[in-house]
């Protein structure tokens, strides 16, 4: 019985990792355009090149830099008898349109609703029952419903710490790096507010199989993207075999 659950367990993960390949395998497989040549394609384009500031930037929950796209990710090391993992308990991200800018021209990009690829990552540890630094405070009071984990046991002779130990992560797409997208562009006359500017909008639709903003180029947002599904497609695997084991 236990094996059946085990192998079903592991068909489970597999299918969710083979869904979380997807994006990976449309960014591998296409071909990246130039800026000027999509001005009036209706439909999915892929495109590298600078990422530069549209209309402001937003500010990034841990660091407080000015940029223009953010995740944030906050594990949390949980014990539950014998066992402990790391647990994710938190995760957001945020975005304000950009530019698009290659040799060619330049496109205004609508970021919501996309699959974020993001490298440009800061980590901070922070131990169970000691006090958070600043931004990690200050993220604590305004942007997560998280509380403090500076928690401990005050026993006379000697103090505990009770709280849990936590990892925050924060990666951000930063102006004047490098971007990478693929998404569906748009016919928009009113777009074009300078002269590199084309008469167009790449944003999520319809017509893109998937809708993607990394900070490297093509392959790299592929790779970061893969790693997602092959994690959970490991897990399934090893979930399946050990299974079908149990079960013969």
């Amino acid at each position: 019985m236990i094996g059946a659950l085990l192998a079903v367990g592991g068909i489970a993960c597999l299918a969710y990792g083979a869904w979380n390949l997807r994006p990976a395998y449309h960014v591998y497989r296409g071909e990246t355009d130039d800026v000027v040549s999509v001005e009036r394609v209706d439909g999915p384009v892929e495109l590298e090149g600078t990422a530069t500031e549209l209309a402001g930037t937003v500010e990034a929950p841990l660091t407080g830099t000015p940029c223009l796209a953010y995740e944030y990710e906050v594990e949390e090391h949980q014990s539950s008898g014998k066992n402990s993992s790391w647990n994710t308990v938190d995760s957001g991200s945020a975005a304000v349109p950009f530019r698009l800018e290659d040799e060619t021209a330049s496109v205004r990009v609508e970021p919501a609703g996309a699959d974020f690829a993001l490298t440009t990552d800061e980590r901070i540890d922070v131990d169970g029952g000691e006090p958070e630094p600043e931004p990690v405070r200050r993220f604590l009071e305004t942007e997560s419903d998280l509380e403090s984990e500076n928690r401990s046991l005050d026993l006379a002779v000697v103090e505990i710490a009770t709280g849990n130990d936590r990892r925050y992560y924060e990666r951000r797409l930063d102006p004047g790096g490098e971007v990478y997208v693929l998404g569906q562009t748009t016919y928009d006359v009113e777009a074009r507010e300078t002269m590199r500017d084309i008469s167009a909008v790449v944003e999520d639709g319809p017509e893109s199989p998937v809708f993607v903003v990394a900070d490297t180029c093509q392959d790299g947002a592929a790779r970061l993207l893969a790693r997602r599904g092959l994690v959970w497609f490991g897990f399934g695997l090893a979930l399946l075999a050990f299974g079908v084991v149990s079960v013969l």
